[in-house]
C-alpha cells in the first residue's frame, strides 16, 4: 500500500505539466507524442462486489493493479513498459501512432509479455498486437474508439469499442463539468476461447476528469481485468466491481 501511495504522489505532485490527450478505461487509444514526452498510469480494480455496503463498497476485498510507463524515443514511436498484479505479468511494448487531423487518430501497439500460469512450471512469455483508432471530437463533445487486435498466448482475436462524451461548455455555469467526460467501453468476445473465456462480455462506464497534465477516472466495470486483451475474454457474471485510473503526461 505505501508503494502505491508512494506513486501516485510522484504521479500527481511531479512538477512538469502539458495537456494531455484523451484516453480510455482500458482500451488503447493512439499515443501521439513528440520526442522525449511520455506518460505514466496506475489503474486498480477491486475484487469485491460494488453492492457490498458491509466491505466498503467491495473495497476491503484487494484489487488487480496496473502499472504503465511510456517514452517517445522519436515523434510518434513510443516505447513502454508495464506490470500487471493478476498472472504477475511484465511487458515491454512498441508502438506508433499518427495524428491525421479531421481522420482522427490511429495507431498500433506490440506488446511482449512473461506471466506466471498455474497451468505451467515456468513462465510463460507471448505478445499481443492491437491496433487502435479515435475519432476526432464530433459535434464537439464526442469521440469514439476502436481496437481490434490478435493475443498470441490464447490463440484468439480481440475487439474493443469505447465512446468519450465530453460536457464541455455544456453545462457552463457548472465550472467543474468543463473538463469532465462520461466513458463506456465494452469487449464483444468474437473470437472464445475454450475453458478460458467467460461467459459475460465485458464492459466498463466511468466518469473522467481532466487536469491540464493528468486524468482521473472512476469507474464500475463488470471485469478485474485492465487491458483489452484480457477485458476480451470476458467475465464469469455481471456483477459489478469499483476502480480508478490515474494517468499523467510528462
Amino acid at each position: 500500500m505505501k508503494r502505491i501511495v508512494l506513486l501516485v504522489c510522484l504521479t500527481i505532485f511531479s512538477s512538469q505539466a502539458m495537456a494531455f490527450e484523451a484516453g480510455g478505461l482500458s482500451l488503447d487509444t493512439p499515443n501521439v507524442l513528440k520526442k522525449g514526452e511520455g506518460s505514466f498510469g496506475i489503474r486498480h480494480r477491486f475484487y469485491g462486489k460494488a453492492n457490498d455496503f458491509e466491505k466498503f463498497l467491495g473495497t476491503d476485498d484487494g484489487g488487480n493493479m496496473h502499472f504503465l510507463l511510456k517514452y517517445a524515443i522519436i515523434n510518434n514511436l513510443v516505447v513502454g513498459v508495464n506490470h500487471t498484479r493478476n498472472q504477475s505479468a511484465y511487458g515491454l511494448g512498441i508502438e506508433y501512432a499518427k495524428d491525421f487531423a479531421t481522420y482522427g487518430k490511429m495507431g498500433i501497439r506490440l506488446n511482449t509479455f512473461t506471466l506466471d500460469d498455474f497451468h505451467f512450471d515456468k513462465r510463460q512469455k507471448s505478445y499481443f498486437i492491437n491496433m487502435s483508432y479515435q475519432t476526432p471530437n464530433l459535434f464537439e463533445h464526442l469521440r469514439f474508439t476502436l481496437n481490434g487486435g490478435y493475443d498470441k498466448y490464447y490463440q484468439h482475436n480481440t475487439l474493443g469499442l469505447g465512446i468519450d462524451i465530453n460536457m464541455k461548455n455544456t453545462l457552463s455555469w457548472l465550472t467543474f463539468t468543463e473538463e469532465m467526460s462520461f466513458l463506456a467501453e465494452y469487449y464483444p468476445q468474437i473470437d472464445k476461447v475454450d475453458t478460458i473465456s467467460g461467459k459475460k462480455d465485458a464492459f466498463a462506464v466511468g466518469i473522467k476528469f481532466q487536469t491540464f497534465a493528468h486524468h482521473f477516472e472512476l469507474l464500475l466495470t463488470n471485469s478485474t481485468n485492465m487491458d483489452p486483451r484480457t477485458m476480451s475474454l470476458g467475465t464469469a457474471n455481471n456483477d459489478l466491481h469499483f476502480g480508478f485510473n490515474i494517468n499523467r503526461k510528462f
